[in-house]
């Protein structure tokens, strides 16, 4: 048994139930329509994998129906049939990339065959998209770990001011100190608040970037940059890597917490290929506008990328970390860029001048629309 949802739509009742018999012994869901306007009415009651329609019907034809499902963002693939070979029919149909046209009268044996095939594709497209779904939950995963670590880095000092100011206090109590002519129990109190708030906003700052984003929204290059230094901030300040910053601010309206992800994902390589070098290590992040499109560039002084590995970085699971390595990140980052953020990204190596030094090591370029 063919696992479909079908919708059938023929203006001759005779031949619309001819069809439907034969199809019913071969495919799970039938559905079928004299009328090309109630069929669209039903389309989102029924979710149908496939449309089967005559072209030539009186209401309306089977190349209208499917513009207008296309017009109301409903890209259901369709098979189109007529009795008739008309290039118009054919040059339109190939305009609208419908997924099959057929000539009357229809061989029901060929167009099982054709249902089969598209059932596989089905398949093998909702697999891809499953594998992609799991890898993105293990990116974000990775990412939680990371991020579990940053937390526990930013959030010690303050532990730390609070625990002394509370226990400060507590000893002026045991030994009676109830006036506080020298406000110590008031400036106390402050430290403890203002580590409360700075502890609050760090887990703000987290939540905000591991919480999924459904909708697009506005923001500017230059916030979205400064929220990614301070998810990295620990990391940076531990192994006394210098960030600079040559940033033109732009304007977006795409997924901005995906665009942290990715820039996350390219410091996160940049700094554990840092931390094996004793020289200075610098990671330069800039953006400039070409051909109204935002470059980022994420470029640092770690040696560069092997050659012989450039070409397979963004493949997934490839590493070149025997160990803690899990080849999602950058593939993810490839992923989110190019299907999500409708952008190009890419990766080279080259030299960048700081303070009249030359510097080597892997470059990577991120292309996005802007608004």
């Amino acid at each position: 048994m063919i696992n479909l949802r079908v919708i059938i739509v023929e203006d001759d009742e005779f031949l619309l139930k001819k069809i439907a018999t034969v199809l019913e012994k071969e495919v799970s869901n039938i559905y079928t329509f004299k009328n090309p306007i109630e069929a669209i009415s039903k389309v989102n009651e029924i979710k149908p994998d496939i449309i089967i329609s005559d072209i030539d019907m009186p209401e309306m034809s089977g190349i209208d129906m499917y513009k207008e499902l296309k017009e109301n963002n409903l890209d259901i693939p369709i098979i189109l049939a007529s009795a008739f070979s008309q290039p118009e029919y054919f040059i339109e149909a190939i305009k609208l990339k419908v997924k099959n046209f057929i000539l009357k009268p229809i061989d029901l044996d060929d167009l099982i065959i054709e249902l089969k095939q598209f059932e596989k594709e089905l398949q093998n497209e909702q697999a891809i998209i499953k594998q992609e779904r799991m890898l993105v939950i293990q990116s974000k995963m990775a990412a939680m770990g990371e991020m579990l670590t940053n937390i526990a880095h930013q959030w010690r000092q303050p532990l730390n001011t609070i625990s002394i100011c509370a226990s400060s206090i507590k000893l002026e109590e045991e030994f009676g100190n109830i006036i506080d002519e020298n406000n110590t129990i008031k400036s106390m109190v402050s430290n403890i608040m203002n580590s409360v708030d700075y502890m609050n906003n760090t887990l703000n700052d987290f939540q905000g970037y591991l919480k999924p984003n459904k909708l697009e929204s506005s923001f500017y290059i230059q916030d979205t940059l400064n929220k990614v230094e301070k998810l990295i901030l620990s990391q940076t300040k531990t192994h006394h890597i210098k960030l600079i910053k040559e940033i033109n601010d732009f304007h977006l309206t795409t997924y901005q917490n995906e665009l942290i992800q990715v820039l996350i994902n390219i410091k996160n390589n940049a700094i554990e290929e840092l931390v094996k070098s004793k020289e200075d290590r610098i990671i330069k992040v800039a953006t400039e506008e070409i051909d109204n499109k935002l470059i980022i560039t994420v470029h640092d002084n770690a040696g560069g990328i092997p050659e012989e590995y450039l070409d397979k970085v963004f493949q997934a699971y490839f590493t070149t970390k025997e160990i803690t390595g899990t080849g999602i990140g950058l593939h993810m980052s490839k992923q989110i860029i190019e299907n999500h953020l409708n952008g190009e990204i890419s990766v080279s190596n080259e030299k960048f001048i700081y303070k009249d030094t030359t510097y080597y090591g892997a470059n990577f370029k991120i292309s996005l629309p802007l608004s």
